[in-house]
């Protein structure tokens, strides 16, 4: 059972007497919420870091910390340097992973997340400006993200020295609710390709909402495993799909509000459609019960059988 994207919750970090704030911000805050998502909630993996926005700060943008997960406070007006190893907080999450090696050893993957290069660009310049270029000038987006995928490839590497045993790409921004599909084969799988040809270790990539007309692009960006929404028809998507490992699967909405019941019902499910890696859609809503999280892995581990280890 794995968090792929964010595992935390407000109950997760009042019983650690953590702050959002200070899992952002703090080595070993960021450490302890880790950890707790596998002892507490009985995650099999462990995760760093739990936002996206670490690589646009290293590259200049300023961010406001208030709420549950940074966001950006002031974006670049152009971008003049692509390369940020070093820099921010990235050297941060690099010791992060290293500590969480050290403390789980070789029993738990961890995952390091990085930002896809054109989700990257909406926080280094804005949702506005950079869909409009996407659609006025997608040459000069695709070739911002062909730089910034070698930046991200190098901080992805790290990761994997520091100890990551395989890298999360949240694509938020590539949705098909939001980018023109035919946008995203010009502007974003090559740069996808590129970053994951140069990653060491197997690549997950996370794309929200219903990705169906999407999917047979997927296997292009040589990523592994491809972490579904279930707003995606999945009795359709594995066949559109072959090649590539699906995870996720169950609703972040219903764990939230779901019924024990209905949470059993919708993992079964994932598993009978061939999701070998069950797991939240997306980040936890804050408000999730651990309860309910933990009724999705019970359900899962009583039904093992029906899948592999994937990791």
């Amino acid at each position: 059972m794995a968090a792929i994207t964010s595992p935390l919750t407000e109950e997760l970090l009042n019983l650690c007497d953590l702050t959002w704030s200070s899992v952002h911000k703090s080595r070993g805050h960021m450490v302890k919420a880790a950890l707790a998502a596998k002892s507490i909630i009985g995650f099999e993996t462990v995760r760093a870091p739990f936002d996206q926005c670490v690589e646009a700060e290293a590259l200049g943008v300023e961010l406001d910390f208030e709420g549950n997960y940074p966001k950006p406070r002031r974006l670049l007006e152009r971008i003049e340097e692509f390369n940020f190893t070093g820099r921010g907080r990235t050297m941060m999450v690099l010791d992060v992973i290293r500590d969480l090696r050290k403390t789980v050893g070789p029993s738990a993957p961890i995952l390091g997340g990085v930002t896809a290069p054109f989700t990257l660009l909406n926080y280094l310049l804005g949702p506005a400006k950079t869909i409009l270029l996407s659609r006025m000038n997608p040459s000069v987006i695709k070739d911002y993200a062909d730089k910034l995928s070698a930046s991200i490839a190098d901080y992805a590497n790290e990761m994997v020295s520091a100890g990551a045993d395989a890298i999360v790409i949240e694509d938020m921004a590539s949705s098909p609710d939001v980018l023109n599909p035919s946008i995203f084969r010009i502007v974003e799988v090559e740069p996808l390709k590129r970053l994951t040809s140069t990653v060491t270790v197997p690549c997950i990539l996370h794309v929200c909402g219903d990705t169906l007309r999407i999917l047979r692009e997927i296997p292009e960006t040589g990523v592994k495993v491809f972490h579904i929404d279930p707003k995606t028809n999945l009795s359709i998507a594995k066949d559109l799909i072959r090649g590539v490992t699906l995870a996720g699967g169950v609703s972040t909405f219903l764990l939230l509000e779901g019924d024990e019941t209905k949470i059993i019902e919708a993992s079964l499910s994932c598993l009978s459609l061939g999701i070998r890696i069950v797991a939240p859609a997306c980040a936890l809503h804050p408000k999730t019960p651990i309860e309910n999280v933990k009724t999705m892995i019970r359900a899962v581990k009583n039904n093992a059988r029906m899948i592999g280890n994937t990791f």
